[in-house]
């Protein structure tokens, strides 16, 4: 290392020593709040929907009343987390965070400097330092884009660690286009299931009249978030049409006169099929086209700033890269280029983000396990007294997933952002051509075509499955397809089309998992379980152990861990 890189380590670490020893951070959003605490190059998130269970959580929504017991559980969850300070250095608060807000937030946890819509708290910035300064890349392209914010919709920056210039290469972008491949989803009857008469009765208003709408979200103007992941899944059941194809990629082409997407512009479209609902073939070919035109249009405006001989490293953020198959297609096209996406893409993960763009810094080597603890670790004791259990061995864990049980996890910190990578999971055995149907049908009650994804070691996810070799399959951010010789010993976790939204893990990210895994492979042969979030339709991850024993004791699974004690039915 050269003497001016030696002191640009050492400036940069006095910089962050001078800047802030302690900082909050608040994400209101209009849905995915969070708030995250920064002190001693310690960082906690707390995603508050699962405080509640209430997914996709609007913070500035709420009463005076819910905001202040809301902080008041937060203040306590980061005193036992070592991130809460009597008085915060630095506050950041995201741009749609109101100014009643932000005097309550501040009031309460006593910040001594605020930011608050400006180029430190920029929407995209947040997440694009989120992306690159957990990605291990000295230098990037990073590509944020989702439905809304400050500064755009699509936004590209160009960075080096060295001396990191967050200036929007790409003008302003006014284009929600995430938000319109939601809208499309909205019109299946599959993913959204009103129909008939009662869905053209909704329907009957024009497109600025949407508070009565049965596809508007109950958040009046805005769109299910939890949609874009349903019509993905059924995407894989339909198959190309150029005209049905022409006309959704002009549809995302043209700007929104507004960032309400019920607007003229889709109803002159799409109209006619939204008021009747579609269904069957129809379906699944909409949605295929809806995926297929998503994919070009993201190609179209990428293809402006990548260039395959300067940029060897590229990071996707925003709700946007939350699309894996998008994601996957990229890594295929640019073998020659590096792609990451953070564990915490979307809003969810901005409150972090913001941090990491104030301090140019990743703060902690691994975001991903920085979530809130279990919120009632209290409860342990008194359950192990009133349930028999065993010791939630990686060897007894591995024997009751071969034999197939479905068991659920929850210990540790939670993971952040919207993917259960190993502390908030449900697992089973991919083996089994029962455990998807039952895993829908009987533990998560949602739609049969839904995938789920495997978890597999990280040494051994070649051999498996397609991956690139350009990629990171740390947070299921990729569908690579499964080998063709394996996708009938994988059932549980191969979709219909032969991919698979893969999580590869280490002994270094989570030695529990790692261990279940090498114990299932010395039984089967297959360093591969089935992963999906522990929660039941239409709740958040869950946080509680008390929670994880009311799904054992409602459903069809098995068994839970909970910490090292194994409970089962």
């Amino acid at each position: 290392m050269d003497g001016g890189a030696i002191l640009r380590r050492v400036l940069k670490t006095l910089v962050f020593k001078y800047m802030a020893k302690s900082i909050l951070s608040l994400c209101t959003a209009y849905h995915d709040s969070n708030l995250s605490a920064c002190v001693d190059k310690k960082v906690s998130t707390i995603e508050f929907e699962r405080l509640f269970g209430n997914r996709y959580l609007a913070f500035e929504r709420l009463s005076v009343e819910k905001k202040i017991g809301l902080l008041t559980y937060a203040r306590e969850i980061f005193k036992r987390a070592q991130v809460f300070c009597a008085e915060y250095d630095v506050g950041l608060f995201d741009w749609v965070t109101s100014k009643e807000t932000l005097g309550m937030v501040q009031d309460f946890f006593h910040i001594k400097e605020i930011h608050h819509q400006d180029d430190v708290t920029s929407h995209h910035k947040g997440h694009a330092a989120a992306a690159f300064y957990s990605s291990g890349f000295d230098q990037a392209l990073v590509v944020s884009h989702d439905g809304g914010g400050n500064d755009g919709t699509f936004c590209v920056f160009d960075l080096d660690k060295n001396s990191p210039n967050f200036t929007q290469l790409n003008p302003y972008t006014d284009n929600h286009f995430s938000t319109k491949y939601c809208m499309m989803a909205r019109c299946i009857t599959e993913i959204q299931p009103t129909s008939g008469s009662a869905m053209r009765q909704c329907l009957q208003h024009n497109a600025h009249e949407t508070s009565s709408s049965s596809l508007a979200h109950r958040r009046l103007n805005e769109i299910e978030q939890g949609v874009a992941g349903k019509l993905m899944g059924l995407a894989a059941y339909g198959s190309f049409d150029q005209n049905l194809f022409n006309l959704i990629i002009d549809y995302f082409r043209n700007p929104n006169p507004s960032a309400n997407p019920y607007n003229p512009l889709f109803w002159n479209a799409f109209g006619d099929i939204a008021r009747a609902g579609v269904t069957g073939q129809a379906a699944y070919n909409l949605a295929f086209n809806t995926q297929c035109a998503f994919e070009e249009h993201f190609l179209e405006l990428f293809g402006q700033y990548f260039n395959t001989h300067t940029h060897q490293n590229v990071c996707l953020t925003g709700g946007g890269a939350l699309n894996v198959v998008l994601n996957e297609r990229l890594s295929k096209v640019y073998p020659g280029s590096n792609f990451f996406v953070p564990s915490s893409p979307g809003d969810s993960g901005l409150s972090y983000g913001m941090i990491a763009h104030y301090l140019k810094d990743a703060v902690v080597p691994e975001i991903m396990y920085q979530g809130c603890e279990v919120l009632d670790q209290n409860s342990l004791s008194d359950i192990l007294m009133s349930r028999p259990w065993k010791k939630a061995t990686p060897e007894l864990i591995a024997k009751e997933l071969a034999a197939g049980k479905i068991i659920g996890v929850c210990r540790g910190n939670s993971e952040t952002g919207p993917r259960a990578l190993g502390n908030r999971s449900i697992l089973a055995d991919p083996r089994s051509h029962q455990a998807k149907d039952m895993l829908n049908s009987k533990v998560k009650f949602r739609e049969w075509y839904r995938p789920f994804a495997p978890i597999c070691k990280e040494e051994s996810a070649h051999t498996f499955f397609e991956t690139s070799r350009n990629a990171s399959y740390r947070y299921m951010s990729f569908s690579p397809p499964v080998r063709k010789e394996y996708q009938e010993v994988l059932p549980a976790v191969t979709h219909i089309d032969g991919s698979s939204r893969l999580q590869t893990i280490s002994a270094a990210q989570n030695q529990f998992i790692y261990d279940v895994l090498n114990e299932f492979e010395k039984l089967t042969e297959v360093p591969i379980l089935v992963n999906t979030s522990f929660n039941t339709k239409g709740k958040a991850i869950l946080s509680r152990y008390l929670t994880a024993l009311q799904v054992l004791d409602s459903t069809e699974l098995d068994g839970v861990v909970l910490e090292d004690f194994y409970i089962s039915k």
